[in-house]
């Protein structure tokens, strides 16, 4: 094949022009890409240069259609904008971005109830956790009473303090004239680990409807001191139930009485507002109890050299010290251990020892000044409730 010899200017010469030069002297050159035509498809975002006749390369060059880049903005410019449009600016460049509104939007995913099924409450006592919707089976009689018993279960040793606290608040609200032994600390243990023990107590009696809304709670979890369960109780005082210390978790549930027994039916989040029809009929009706009820005295005492009183917060203790010419202050010593007892000496005889003391008390407001001859103590109450005695009597 004849080569003609290449122009003084070749070097000078853009690949089209070369290809032009060697066309118009008779030679075939067979070109695999030629940016002189216009393709349908671009080729591949690369440079390539193929060789087609010796001491010639045609260089054939491909771009990819890459859109322009989105504008940016400066310090000056994004500072000028609203939260709104600075939301807006992100999400057009793709930037996912969730704002309070958007988390307060999503709903909560909440199990429907199946057939031959019923819907309970369970108020946990941590205020961080929310209430949750449980489903039981509905069966002859309160269920809940049954169901309960597995999640109240705590295989835990109780502190026996507790225990005889506990037992003795709950034995000196019983009628004077029943004769009631209280349990043992063995015989709550064994309950407690074995099988849960569940109490119902009511919020809600409607003898027209038949219906009741009670609170279930582990009747021994005030034994083990649990922590209180601030939702619990302020739902216990919307009903009109004051007062109450309600420790654990706590469920809520409603039965129903008809011709066929009792039997559990639904009750919903949207009934734990004291809003609610039934809380609000609970709540007229419990204040009506009260009226009618005798007012109770708050227990107070006296003993061989004392006497004593209480608020709602504090125990008020008089002593009575013997006579002497030294002044009193300088023979009184008066001892509050770690918050569970009452010492008082007086000329190093021991005037009161109380241990353990009937509920703990807070060793930092408490008090004691001198009155001529007594001395009045004062102890501040670690925990809001009434006392029943001063002291313990440990149970064997």
């Amino acid at each position: 094949m004849h080569v003609p010899t290449p122009p003084p200017n070749a070097e000078a010469m853009t690949p089209a022009e070369r290809l032009a030069y060697l066309r118009s002297r008779g030679v075939e050159v067979d070109v695999v890409r030629d940016m002189t035509r216009k393709k349908p498809t671009p080729p591949p975002e690369t440079s390539e240069k193929e060789p087609t006749v010796e001491g010639l390369n045609v260089e054939t060059v491909a771009s990819a259609a890459v859109p322009p880049p989105a504008p940016t903005l400066d310090d000056d410019e994004e500072d000028a904008l609203t939260p709104d449009q600075r939301l807006a600016y992100l999400r057009e460049r793709g930037v996912e971005v969730e704002t309070s509104e958007d988390r307060s939007t999503k709903k909560e995913v909440v199990p429907l109830r199946g057939a031959g099924e019923f819907v309970y409450l369970k108020l946990p006592h941590t205020p961080t956790e929310n209430v949750s919707r449980l489903h039981g089976p509905i069966s002859k009689g309160d269920t809940l009473l049954t169901l309960l018993k597995p999640v109240f279960a705590d295989r835990t040793v109780m502190d026996r303090r507790a225990v005889e606290r506990e037992t003795t608040d709950r034995l000196s609200k019983m009628l004077s004239q029943q004769s009631v032994e209280a349990p043992s600390f063995d015989t709550l243990q064994s309950l407690a680990s074995e099988e849960g023990h569940v109490e119902a107590y009511p919020l809600a009696r409607d003898s027209s409807s038949g219906r009741h809304v009670s609170l279930y709670i582990d009747g021994i979890g005030a034994l083990r001191e649990r922590p209180r369960n601030a939702r619990a109780e302020k739902l216990c005082a919307a009903c009109g139930l004051h007062g109450l210390s309600i420790k654990g978790d706590a469920y809520v549930g409603r039965t129903q009485a008809g011709p066929s027994g009792l039997r559990n039916v639904d009750f919903y989040e949207s009934e734990l507002d004291p809003a609610s029809d039934w809380c609000v009929a609970s709540l007229r009706s419990h204040h009506a109890q009260s009226q009618a009820m005798r007012p109770v005295d708050v227990k107070s005492g006296s003993g061989e050299n004392y006497k004593w009183s209480q608020t709602d917060d504090e125990v008020e203790i008089v002593v009575t010290c013997p006579e002497s010419e030294k002044p009193l202050k300088a023979r009184v010593k008066v001892s509050y251990g770690r918050g569970d007892a009452l010492t008082v000496t007086c000329d190093g005889v021991q005037l009161i020892h109380w241990s353990p003391l009937f509920a703990p008390i807070d060793p930092s407001g408490c008090s004691w000044t001198i009155d001529g001859s007594t001395i009045v103590v004062t102890l501040e109450k670690r925990e809001e409730r009434e006392w029943h005695t001063l002291w313990l009597v440990r149970s064997e």
